[in-house]
């Protein structure tokens, strides 16, 4: 027999845990379900950022509260207990296979305005999951791990997950498991998406890192024999500590080896000589074009699961926030006899707040330039003329606009120098459907 809810919440992860949250302290019944045997273990890469902490992102101002160990999200007025460690971060540094580094924002002078110079912060994941499992056990939210939901039927009046040999039964289901999930595949929310390709990584924790600059994030790209791959480097809040990770959306990369290129041919080498492995992870994400209406028969989409590749971790929290808050309104609304609105509230942010206002076709060409250029040598000289500091920002969506500054007052010159090259870039204008065609063919889905 199913056990019953007024709310199902599948997946831990950071827009499960805020939407168990909001449901449960607004005095829901609420199930979390969560795959994973210990909800705190992280078992997949992750870059431990949050980001874009100087400007609006999703419609809020992030603040983390040192004083009172609270991550802040001032507009939509809800806020939470961390007290795990963390870092500042204060630019983004891209560096070209020789070398020669473009600055997102002069590190020197955000440093010095300190919180407010910061343009993200980097933070342990595990204990944030601690913090956040405490704070929904104290509204009675039950929490069930080792629950792989296989299964979704829904009826006029409720929702049941089947898995692991458990039923759980509600009267709403959040749907908070990822990118890869599993119950927008089952529910076919996935059938009317363009796939595009997997976003694959593997990650270290390392010591002994001599990275230029203690507090900023340091990016970088390469084309191998096998592939190309992007360098992500960040500080851990854990001091001497580095998050090392290598990417790549083309199946044939070989991440280890790209890893071993960075750390010991690359320019990036030196940093790397006394460095020592901690710990290691990996992950492999779809990539699909966004869900339009992320809601039906009583299923509600939060976080990844309707996003293009990921929200990141600051979008997944403000998602997952406004999909108990949803859910808990329409169960009011129910229960009272009135209209129910409370969904479609939800569906009208998705659509203002990501659908329209963010470009999910921008998101996936930073990661189109190696299907763009194709040597090392083009990339040098690409972004070799860019010599000024571009505007500070820690955004997939932004960041693609301050490159598109630089870049702008540099196409003359590459134009008269290197037409082949700005004709290789024209072709970014195209849908990204057919810039990626090549790799889509080479890809398959994570289920």
């Amino acid at each position: 027999m199913a056990r019953k809810y007024d709310a199902i919440v599948v997946g831990a992860g950071p827009a499960g845990f805020l939407a168990a949250k909001a449901a449960g302290e607004n005095g829901l019944d609420v199930a979390l379900l969560e795959r994973k045997s210990d909800p705190i273990q992280l078992t997949r890469a992750c870059a431990q950022s949050l980001v874009s902490t100087n400007e609006y992102y999703f419609g809020n101002l992030l603040r983390y509260n040192a004083r009172d160990k609270h991550l802040c999200f001032s507009s939509d007025g809800f806020s939470f207990k961390y007290d795990g460690p963390y870092r500042d971060l204060y630019n983004l540094v891209m560096y070209t296979p020789n070398g020669h580094k473009v600055e997102f924002g002069d590190y020197k002078e955000l440093k010095k305005k300190g919180d407010n110079g910061r343009v993200g912060i980097s933070f342990d994941k595990e204990a944030l999951f601690q913090c956040l499992l405490e704070q929904v056990k104290t509204y009675n939210v039950d929490v069930f791990p080792g629950i792989n939901v296989q299964k979704v039927t829904s009826t006029a009046d409720s929702v049941t997950a089947e898995g692991s040999g458990q039923s759980f039964e509600g009267r709403y289901l959040i749907a908070a498991d990822g990118c890869n999930s599993r119950v927008a595949e089952v529910m076919g929310f996935n059938k009317d998406r363009n796939y595009y390709c997997n976003f694959c990584g593997i990650s270290y924790y390392l010591s002994g890192v001599e990275s230029v600059e203690p507090d900023q994030i340091v990016k970088s790209t390469a084309f191998l024999k096998d592939g190309h791959a992007h360098l992500y480097l960040l500080p851990r809040p854990v001091e001497g500590e580095y998050n090392f990770s290598v990417v790549s959306i083309d199946p044939r990369t070989d991440l280890e080896a790209a890893a071993e290129y960075f750390m010991k041919e690359a320019f990036s080498a030196p940093w790397f000589r006394k460095a020592k492995q901690l710990r290691a992870f990996s992950a492999a994400c779809n990539c699909y074009s966004p869900v339009i209406k992320p809601y039906k028969d009583r299923v509600l989409l939060a976080g990844d699961v309707g996003s293009t590749q990921e929200l990141e971790i600051t979008g997944a929290m403000i998602s997952g926030w406004k999909a108990g808050q949803a859910v808990t309104t329409a169960v009011l609304e129910e229960n009272l006899g009135l209209e129910i609105t409370g969904i479609s509230q939800y569906l009208d942010w998705w659509i203002k707040a990501y659908i329209n206002y963010y470009n999910h076709e921008d998101y996936m060409r930073g990661m189109a330039l190696p299907y763009l250029l194709s040597t090392n040598e083009e990339i040098d000289y690409l972004f070799g003329y860019i010599k000024e500091t571009l505007p500070a920002c820690w955004n997939p969506y932004t960041g693609s606009k301050a490159m598109g500054q630089g870049m702008a007052k540099v196409i003359p010159i590459i134009q008269k120098e290197r037409p082949e090259i700005l004709q290789k870039l024209q072709k970014r204008e195209l849908p990204i459907s057919q810039v990626l065609a090549e790799v889509t063919k080479i890809s398959k889905p994570v289920l």
